[in-house]
């Protein structure tokens, strides 16, 4: 029954909901009663042709006839069945309790079903993958991530010994055979891929590449990593087996003295705010009195825990990610901890002689210095094509890159103040600052103003940094571009970009953007065909529309600071799928401000964004009201998400995704949706980490 009851603990992420207790009662007055027939039909309603069942569904709920009839011709996909969030053990449990119950043997055939399909599954090294027969991206690794693997191994061994509820008659001898012997493999995939460093073993990865056994990338935020949560749940399956033989003893050792390695302690997770409530906050404080903690994730390099955004860049502080990422998944946990008295009884029992010395007593590695817990990240210049000082040309650097550059070319600009007009007019030129706040590049100019018009033989525009027409793939980071024009020569809010942009695939990230007038950050590309994307930014000016693109813009992590006047523009015109997405950001102002505003067919995306009280309880609305730039026959459309105003507002920034033409679940809201995959600018930042990190 222990083993039993484990197995249903790793189901939990499907079927936590109250929706999916009937699923879960083993009451027999329910089992024998008529609803938990019909619950049973609907599971077996459910189940695919290949065995398996989706995930995340209610299959409690009662079903319309419509819903019924586009589940029957949903029988026949091949791509949903998972053992993925409990999926398929939970439905095989209900439908093994049912038959016990009432001895209907339409559950015992779904049962068998469902166990040939968990079989089929396996590859010959012992893993199975997430999803199957057909799989797609990481779904095909090797799966340990919420314990799908593990889970589906105790439910197989549970079977082979007939445990409660799998009795006899449930199972023939030759399928019972087949499950253990598909435990003993699966035994064997788990010390196959236990990590090891300089020869030592560790723990595992959420997933491991099923040819080599290396670690794997799973969702974008699931890094080949040392993984604890479903590290720790491997380790006590080894400890459950009755003989365990020399290697199972290695394994359980090794793993269990890199848990004791590398706890956390002096620490605490503090949540506030209701779950779900725009006010939740997620935070890792000091606590002497804090009970032992580790990281979700290590990094492979330091070993050392980390989160992780959507984007898919390892950070060191939980701030440092959006609310959506920061609350909605465990970065820190202690379910190792649950190890320690078993692994003292299991050493005692089967090995003695080499039992290591643990306890959750001693420091963790953050207070023994073993680790640097919120490591900064290092740049190394061998990585630069160019290094340039204050006092030097950023302009005579860009000149030094090919004309069509085959890889990124990389410049290099230390702390100091640099008062030039910096033209890119090439592509894939890539400038990283020294530190954010103190490279400062800063000029006064409009566009009456501008000291340089031409260059190479090409117009050039207004602002302090420009990117010319083909220059395409540009990278800029960790940096403040500041256009004073409008505080230190005349005293207006017309046109003083502090970026200006003609060119596509622009990556703008971890910088201030500063202008004192209007239109700082304007990236347009011809005929509004451009695509561009911007994280942790602090975007300012007095002017209207801080932030204004043309074509597709994805923004997250900023923060906007107006004054008085709009704040967001966008220009979708030409293409109804054109569209500015902003997530996990934060607007303010020194006075009364609107949000936005578009001149032209627009479409804007917020979500999960708080703005102050200084912003106007306001919609998004065409600019005039007296004249007519563009009809937008598109409509107005501005979407939003898990957004918040202080102070409230008057129903404008309710959730109303579903009123868009795409529908998009909030969650599926990224920057590869909003380019419409045509550009994944994120896995650029990841390529490019090294020398942009920060």
């Amino acid at each position: 029954m222990l083993s039993l009851l484990f197995c249903l603990s790793a189901v939990i992420a499907q079927a936590q909901h109250p929706r999916n207790l009937p699923l879960r009662d083993k009451s027999p007055e329910f089992l024998r009663s008529a609803e938990a027939r019909r619950i049973g039909e609907q599971v077996l309603l459910y189940q695919r042709d290949t065995g398996g069942w989706p995930k995340n569904i209610d299959m409690a709920r009662a079903l319309t006839d419509e819903e019924r009839a586009q589940i029957t011709r949903d029988k026949a996909r091949r791509d949903d069945s998972t053992i993925d969030n409990g999926a398929t053990t939970l439905q095989m449990v209900f439908l093994a309790r049912l038959y016990e119950a009432t001895g209907d043997k339409r559950f015992r055939d779904g049962f068998r079903r469902a166990v040939d399909y968990l079989l089929s599954g396996q590859y010959d090294n012992g893993g199975w993958p997430q999803f199957w027969p057909e799989t797609h991206g990481y779904q095909w690794h090797i799966t340990y991530n919420d314990d799908a693997m593990v889970n589906t191994m105790k439910l197989l061994r549970d079977i082979g010994q007939q445990k409660d509820p799998f009795g006899k008659g449930l199972t023939e001898k030759q399928m019972r055979q087949r499950a253990m012997t598909a435990f003993e493999k699966g035994v064997e995939c788990i010390l196959a891929t236990q990590i090891r460093i300089d020869g030592r073993l560790t723990v595992w990865c959420q997933q491991h590449d099923r040819n080599t056994f290396e670690p794997a990338h799973a969702r974008a935020y699931e890094l080949p990593s040392f993984c604890t949560q479903e590290s720790a749940s491997i380790v006590r399956l080894l400890m459950d087996l009755p003989s365990p033989d020399d290697r199972v003893k290695q394994a359980v050792h090794a793993a269990m003295a890199w848990f004791d390695r590398y706890k956390l302690t002096g620490l605490r997770i503090e949540r506030t705010g209701e779950p779900g409530s725009p006010d939740r906050d997620t935070r890792l404080v000091p606590d002497a009195k804090g009970k032992p903690l580790w990281g979700r994730f290590y990094d492979l390099k330091y070993c050392e825990p980390y989160v992780c955004d959507r984007d898919g860049l390892p950070r060191r502080h939980l701030q440092d990610i959006g609310p959506e990422r920061r609350n909605g998944y465990a970065w820190y946990g202690d379910r190792p901890a649950d190890l320690y008295p078993l692994y003292d009884a299991w050493a005692d029992k089967f090995d003695p002689a080499n039992k290591v010395s643990i306890s959750l007593k001693t420091k963790g590695a953050n207070e023994t210095g073993l680790i640097e817990m919120f490591r900064e990240p290092r740049k190394d210049m061998a990585d630069f094509n160019v290094i340039v000082s204050p006092g030097e040309s950023i302009q005579q650097a860009i000149e030094q890159a090919p004309e069509q550059p085959d890889s990124p070319f990389k410049i290099f600009i230390r702390k100091g103040i640099y008062e030039q007009k910096v033209i890119v007019d090439r592509p894939n030129i890539v400038l990283v600052g020294e530190h954010r706040d103190s490279t400062v590049l800063v000029l006064a100019e409009t566009a009456e103003t501008r000291a340089v018009t031409e260059y190479h033989g090409k117009p050039v525009g207004n602002g302090v940094v420009v990117l010319q027409e083909g220059a395409d793939d540009c990278v800029v980071s960790t940096m403040t571009i500041y256009n004073n024009y409008g505080t230190t020569v005349e005293n207006t809010t017309k046109h003083q970009m502090a970026v200006f942009g003609r060119a596509t695939r622009t990556i703008i990230v971890n910088c201030n953007i500063w202008a004192d007038g209007n239109d700082a950050l304007s990236l347009w590309a011809p005929e509004g065909n451009g695509m561009y994307y911007h994280a942790d930014l602090f975007l300012r000016c007095p002017g209207v529309d801080i932030l204004c693109p043309r074509g597709w813009c994805y923004a997250t992590r900023c923060r906007f600071y107006g004054d008085g006047r709009a704040i967001i523009w966008h220009d979708g015109r030409g293409n109804e799928k054109k569209k500015l997405v902003i997530t996990n950001s934060q607007f303010d102002a020194k006075r009364p401000t609107p949000l936005g505003r578009y001149h032209h067919d627009a479409q804007f995306f917020l979500l999960n964004c708080k703005m102050s009280e200084m912003i106007l309880d306001q919609n998004i609305s065409y600019a005039y009201t007296d004249k007519v730039l563009d009809p937008c026959p598109w409509g107005q459309r501005a979407y939003y998400y898990g957004c918040e105003r202080a102070g409230g507002n008057s129903g404008w920034l309710a959730n109303n995704l579903d009123k868009s033409k795409q529908k998009p679940e909030f969650h599926k809201v990224t920057a590869k949706w909003t380019f419409d995959g045509k550009w994944d600018a994120e896995q650029r930042l990841r390529d490019l980490w090294y020398v942009i990190a920060y």
